[in-house]
């Protein structure tokens, strides 16, 4: 297999060849996203209003994404040395789990869906609204998976450009035919519906055809192999548990700021989205972190899994030392340019007044964890999320009722996004430990890594 040589050179350039065309397709979805919003923008509240509350149902099936995209990449760069044999193996496995995943997540949503509306009182003329959208996302979700999981692979082979623009004319056609759907045919939530199912089936099918083209994939008998599940389970489940706790946390944030009308919640769900999008870069980073550290877990390149996590994470601060300030500085021209009402627009002005310049440690936060979830430690990620989470929603709730106002929720966040870099050190001194130091190069390998290398996804299976 070609691809990108993680094991030599600069780690510097590595990480930027790797993370730039990552960066620039999570850039493009980042606009993707803001053009959704802009077209939503310029409706009605009520749309608004449930594109807020669909927010949480959103992250269940970002669970499975991200689950099986990071379990994909990390298995297919540790099987690397194993062929097109080997990786067609592996590649259908994962996509039939993907499958199977999808359908059974989106069923269990859509029946749901009733006691979501209960839980947030939704009006009985917005139901209906809400409850089509829910289902047309999750039906459009499917091939979402399964190209998420197709571009993990190539990204996995080292072929992190082809998957980039990929992404990049995956987001340029949504866009177009969102603004089609929805500002030409008048066809609102529909119209969001109808092109994610459109573009995310054309990215499907443009991976496979890569995969095909470059021989990655071979015509042959399938053989079912439990090694090939072995990274679901020291990956895939704690990042699946992660983002389950993210719905879970988004539930409640919105039951919270309900509290305060649908003005603010709509405000609020403007805001929160594009936090969201803010991230992005930061998991970006953390990924090409990942894959440098799995290419690199032999002995003799060990060092360089440290050196990766290092630089990488001066990277992010850099990155978002520049993304807080311009957020925070243009809060209120993004706001009234992608929201139309007023209210609406205030709310999430007032929401990035507070939490925007604490990106500054949410960003590298992410990096970190994207980094602790691909080295097989993606347990201790989600026990950070956990304790993250939790503390969000209880201090939230409590002082939120406490003071009957929203803006003490909002001040939560930003100081949860401060404090959330106190681990930063601690997990440094673990790799530097398990990865540099002649101990840790027999001792301080992990359970998770031990596993897995010892199912055949070490790089010299």
């Amino acid at each position: 297999m070609q691809g990108i040589d993680y094991t030599a050179g600069s780690i510097q350039r590595l990480l930027f060849r790797t993370a730039v065309p990552m960066l620039l397709a999570s850039l493009v979805n980042v606009i993707t996203q803001l053009a959704n919003v802009f077209f939503m923008g310029h409706t009605s509240q009520s749309v608004l209003y449930v594109l807020s509350l669909y927010i949480p149902v959103s992250f269940v099936m970002i669970a499975i994404i991200e689950a099986m995209q990071l379990s994909v990449q990390v298995a297919v760069a540790r099987s690397r040395a194993g062929g097109p044999r080997v990786f067609t193996q592996l590649y259908v496995h994962m996509m039939g789990s993907a499958v199977l995943l999808a359908i059974l997540t989106g069923g269990v949503v859509m029946l749901l869906t009733p006691v979501l509306s209960w839980f947030y009182a939704v009006p009985a003329d917005i139901n209906p609204m809400f409850t089509l959208y829910v289902g047309g996302m999750m039906v459009a979700s499917i091939p979402a998976v399964l190209a998420a999981v197709s571009g993990a692979a190539l990204r996995g082979l080292g072929r992190a450009q082809a998957a980039s623009w990929n992404s990049v004319g995956l987001a340029v056609l949504n866009i177009s035919l969102v603004y089609m759907f929805v500002s030409i045919f008048g066809l609102d939530l529909k119209g969001i519906v109808y092109a994610n199912l459109i573009s995310s089936t054309l990215s499907l099918v443009i991976s496979l055809l890569i995969l095909f083209l470059r021989k990655e994939v071979l015509m042959e008998r399938l053989v079912f192999a439990k090694r090939h599940f072995v990274t679901l389970r020291h990956v895939g489940i704690p990042v699946f548990i992660s983002y389950c706790m993210i719905f879970l946390s988004t539930f409640f944030f919105n039951k919270i700021v309900s509290h305060f009308g649908e003005g603010a919640v709509a405000g609020f769900g403007v805001g929160y989205r594009i936090q969201t999008m803010a991230i992005l870069p930061g998991i970006v980073i953390g990924s090409a972190i990942g894959i440098m550290i799995n290419h690199n877990l032999q002995s003799p390149h060990r060092p360089r899994a440290y050196a990766s996590y290092r630089q990488g994470l001066l990277q992010s601060f850099a990155l978002y030392a520049v993304i807080a300030v311009a957020i925070w500085v243009w809060r209120e021209p993004l706001t009234s340019f992608l929201i139309e009402d007023a209210a609406s627009r205030a709310e999430a002005a007032r929401y990035l007044s507070v939490v925007a310049l604490s990106y500054i440690g949410m960003g590298p936060m992410m990096t970190t964890l994207l980094t602790m979830e691909q080295s097989g430690r993606g347990y201790q990620a989600m026990f950070l999320n956990a304790i993250y989470f939790l503390l969000i929603i209880l201090l939230g709730w409590g002082l939120t009722r406490l003071f009957n106002q929203v803006i003490y929720f909002y001040g939560v966040i930003a100081g949860m996004n401060v404090i959330g870099m106190s681990f930063f050190l601690p997990f440094m001194r673990r790799l530097k430990r398990d990865y540099v130091e002649p101990s840790g190069h027999e001792e301080g390998i992990s359970a998770d890594e031990a596993a897995m290398s010892n199912q055949g996804y070490s790089t010299q299976s």
